[in-house]
C-alpha cells in the first residue's frame, strides 16, 4: 500500500460531498485526504464530518483493496471547528492527518496527544509557517511538510506561485532534509485540463528536491505521476554506474567521461530502488 512515504499523488475530495468519496479512491490517486477545511462551507463542517463518520468503514475497506491512503485534512488548529475534527480523527484513528497553516512544530502536540496513530501532513501557508519550516518538520510524528502555495501567495501578497516561491520549496526541501523526514509534497497545479503545465509544474517541483504534488481533481493525477517517475535515460545511468563501480572493486572509474565517487553512487541506487518501486507497485 502506497503510504506517505512513496506516495506521489495527493489528491483532495470535498468532506461534504461522501459521493465522491469512492470515487476519489477508484481515481488511482495514493493519497486520498478528504477535506474538512477549504473545501468545506462554514455551516457544512457539522455534516461533513457526519459524512465522513458513516462513510468511513466502507471507504477504508475500498482503500485498502486498492492500496491508497485515506488522510482527513482538519480547520486550523486556532479554528473553533478544530476540536470536534480532531475528536472524529480520535474516533477513526486515521494514518494521516493534514494540518493547515501551520506556524510551529509546539503546536502540533495537541495532533499526536488526540490521534497518536496518526503521521502528520503539515502544511505550510503563512510567511511565519516557512520561517518556522525546521521546527516544524522536527516535530513528533510530522511525515511531509507541505507547500500550500495558494494561501501563501494570498498571505504574501503575490500572485505567482513560480519564482517568488522558490526560495520557499527550497527551505521546505532543506528543513525535511534536516529533520531526517521525507521529501515534500509541491502544491496544486490550478489549472485541471492543461496536463502540459500539470506535468510541468511537477516536473519543476522535483527539480528543486519534491517527491510529490497535491491534486484537485483526478484528471491531474496521470500528469502529476508521470512527471516523477524516473525516465529509462536515468535508469540506464544508474545501472552503468552500479555495474562499473562494481567492476573497479574500489578503484577509481568514470562513466560517460565523468569521475564516480560514493554521492554519484548513492544517487545511481536510489534511481534504481525508486524505478523498482515503480514496478512493484504498478504491477499491484
Amino acid at each position: 500500500m502506497k503510504s506517505a512515504d512513496n506516495a506521489v499523488t495527493y489528491l483532495f475530495v470535498p468532506g461534504d460531498r461522501p459521493e465522491r468519496f469512492a470515487k476519489a479512491v477508484l481515481s488511482g490517486a495514493d493519497v486520498v485526504i478528504i477535506d474538512l477545511e477549504d473545501a468545506v462551507a462554514p455551516a457544512n463542517k457539522a455534516e461533513a464530518r457526519g459524512a465522513i463518520l458513516e462513510a468511513w468503514p466502507s471507504l477504508l475497506e475500498i482503500a485498502t483493496e486498492h492500496s491508497t491512503s485515506l488522510c482527513i485534512r482538519i480547520n486550523g488548529l486556532r479554528e473553533k471547528h478544530a476540536k470536534d475534527d480532531l475528536a472524529l480523527c480520535h474516533l477513526l484513528r486515521p494514518t494521516l492527518v493534514m494540518v493547515p497553516k501551520v506556524e510551529s512544530g509546539a503546536e502540533l502536540g495537541v495532533v499526536s496527544r488526540e490521534v497518536p496513530s496518526a503521521r502528520v501532513l503539515a502544511l505550510i501557508e503563512t510567511a511565519l509557517g516557512v520561517l518556522e519550516a525546521r521546527s516544524i518538520a522536527a516535530a513528533p510524528n510530522v511525515a511531509k511538510l507541505i507547500l500550500g502555495s495558494v494561501d501563501l501567495m494570498l498571505n504574501l501578497g503575490i500572485s505567482d506561485d513560480r519564482d517568488p516561491l522558490d526560495w520557499t520549496r527550497s527551505m521546505l526541501v532543506l528543513s525535511s532534509v534536516a529533520a531526517g523526514i521525507g521529501a515534500p509534497v509541491d502544491g496544486v497545479c490550478t489549472s485541471i485540463e492543461d496536463s502540459a503545465r500539470i506535468k510541468a509544474d511537477a516536473q519543476r517541483a522535483r527539480s528543486f528536491g519534491f517527491g510529490a504534488k497535491l491534486c484537485i481533481h483526478p484528471k491531474q493525477i496521470g500528469a502529476v505521476r508521470e512527471a516523477f517517475m524516473v525516465t529509462d535515460e536515468e535508469v540506464s545511468w544508474a545501472k552503468r554506474v552500479i555495474e562499473a563501480a562494481e567492476a573497479s572493486a574500489g578503484a577509481a572509474t568514470a562513466v560517460d567521461g565523468a569521475m564516480i565517487d560514493i554521492p554519484v553512487l548513492l544517487r545511481a541506487k536510489k534511481i534504481v530502488a525508486q524505478h523498482s518501486d515503480a514496478l512493484r507497485f504498478g504491477a499491484d
